[in-house]
């Protein structure tokens, strides 16, 4: 049975650790609040920006007058970037697409821990896509440390990675990671492109997404509207490469943004449940202390009695 100093060595310690947690979910929650603006005001954009290209694919692309289709557009992601090359049909859906054998998977994990399940949710969630999918060769691309972790301790090969991104999200590091994707994407080393990411929806809850990027779905437009309602300036081609690389890295900018939202919610929440578990064991080790205590001084005086009534 532990000692009365052993139960004051850990009563010392839970109290370290709960100023330790609870410091943890003050700065969680200061990073989460701007986190959580930028997620909510940049989904809206990315949707509405999605919408658009949908409504512009199934107007333009169908049809020959336009001079989209079967085009090649240069896209630059940055000033000074070299323009990469792509055929229209990479970025739009097609009718009757095969499913693809190579598909890039690009897990966006964090880059530290103490954050409960949200890691083990987004690794478990692109491991069952690969088990779901045998016939495909999936290439894994992870985005935070975590995620490269994993993979490099079970010896799982990564087509390439990155980590220590600010959260901040600083646009041109967001353009350097969406060139590189599309890059892969285009130079033919993936077929497919998937991000596997946390969808920011509280501070408590955030939904596991795997949603297909670099493949914009076809929305049909009715004939007698094909003509009148918009008007691409000063052609189609050059719309489409100054709207897709726009297209490109906003996506990547609100995922990554709805991924640093749902962490520091994470990281929130787990340090508030730490520090709640660790006052709870706090109130337990004192009343421990207490009762060993009062036991001790209690047999003490038992003896003294006893002696006492001995001499007489």
């Amino acid at each position: 049975m532990p000692s009365i100093l052993d139960i004051k060595a850990r009563i010392t310690a839970v109290e370290n650790i709960k100023k330790l947690t609870r410091a943890m979910q003050l700065v969680a929650a200061a990073k989460f609040k701007r986190s959580e603006e930028r997620a909510r005001t940049t989904r809206p954009y990315s949707e509405e920006l999605d919408g658009i290209l949908s409504i512009l694919a199934g107007l333009s692309l169908d049809h020959d007058e336009s001079g989209a289709a079967d085009a090649t557009f240069e896209l630059s992601f940055g000033e000074g970037e070299r323009p990469i090359q792509v055929d229209a049909d990479k970025f739009f859906e097609q009718p009757d697409e095969p499913e693809p054998k190579r598909p890039g998977l690009v897990l966006i994990t964090s880059d530290r821990g103490l954050c409960g399940a949200f890691n083990t949710r987004l690794i478990r969630a692109a491991l069952e896509f690969e088990k779901e999918h045998p016939e495909m060769d999936v290439q894994f691309i992870p985005i935070g440390r975590k995620g490269r972790a994993f993979f490099k301790a079970r010896h799982i090969p990564v087509l390439h990675y990155e980590e220590g991104l600010s959260d901040k999200l600083d646009l041109e590091e967001i353009k350097r990671i969406t060139t590189k994707l599309v890059d892969l994407y285009v130079s033919g080393e993936v077929d497919a492109l998937y991000l596997v990411f946390a969808e920011f929806k509280s501070a408590m809850v955030s939904t596991v997404r795997v949603d297909k990027f670099l493949s914009i779905p076809r929305v049909e437009v009715d004939e007698e509207r094909r003509h009148d309602d918009y008007i691409l300036e000063p052609d189609p081609k050059a719309a489409y490469e100054t709207l897709l690389p726009l297209y490109a890295t906003t996506k990547i900018f609100a995922t990554l943004a709805d991924s640093f939202a749902s962490e520091y919610g994470a990281r929130m929440t787990a340090m508030q449940l730490a520090t709640k578990n660790a006052e709870e064991l706090l109130d337990a080790l004192v009343i421990l202390r207490n009762r060993m205590r009062q036991t001790t001084i209690t047999t003490q005086l038992t003896e003294i009695v006893g002696g006492a009534e001995a001499l007489k």
